[in-house]
């Protein structure tokens, strides 16, 4: 076979032998480029945007990462705050005291307690209080009372309505939750 190829060739003239020769260079360099360029070059391409799609989780997560730090420690810094399990705290005695230091104890008309269990071991206490008559600056001082406070409280829901005849006085309701480890 390769001797009928050697005849062949040598009965070729040479314009013939230059046809097929570019003929073969570009047949072969064709060949290399679809068996051997192309699918590096679309690797490659695959690669590089893998390495963007990486870059891009990375950022996120450290992102979430630093969200989680800060989550963390500020749900440490509330649990610090938090009373003891096995501790004395009563939410309904502190707000009967902190009406008491803020002269709304004889506007108070009501005062409902409610528990609730949380996921994660935690207790929630929320206290409705309801004030009838009472004037802005001894609503401010119980706000502040329930701010300066030892533990963890949050006023959740304040409502302020004027009293229709005399707008000095209002009727408030406040809804203050207190958190403790269940």
């Amino acid at each position: 076979m390769m001797q009928t190829m050697r005849e062949r060739w040598q009965q070729m003239s040479s314009r013939e032998r230059t046809i097929v020769l570019a003929g073969g260079i570009i047949v072969g360099l064709s060949l290399l480029f679809v068996l051997v360029v192309d699918p590096f070059l679309a690797t490659f391409d695959r690669l590089e945007r893998q390495a963007a799609r990486k870059e891009k989780d990375i950022k996120e997560l450290a992102l979430l990462s630093r969200e989680y730090v800060a989550k963390r420690d500020r749900l440490a810094q509330v649990e610090s705050r938090m009373p003891s399990p096995d501790g004395q705290f009563s939410l309904l005695t502190f707000l009967e005291d902190a009406a008491t230091k803020a002269r709304v104890r004889d506007w108070i008309t009501g005062m409902q307690p409610q528990v609730q269990s949380l996921p994660q071991g935690y207790q929630e206490t929320a206290v409705d209080l309801r004030l009838e008559g009472v004037q802005l600056p001894e609503l401010l001082a119980l706000l502040a009372a329930i701010d300066q406070a030892p533990y963890e409280l949050h006023v959740r829901h304040l409502q302020i309505r004027p009293k229709f005849d005399n707008p000095t006085f209002l009727d408030a309701t406040v809804r203050i939750l207190s958190y403790a480890k269940g």
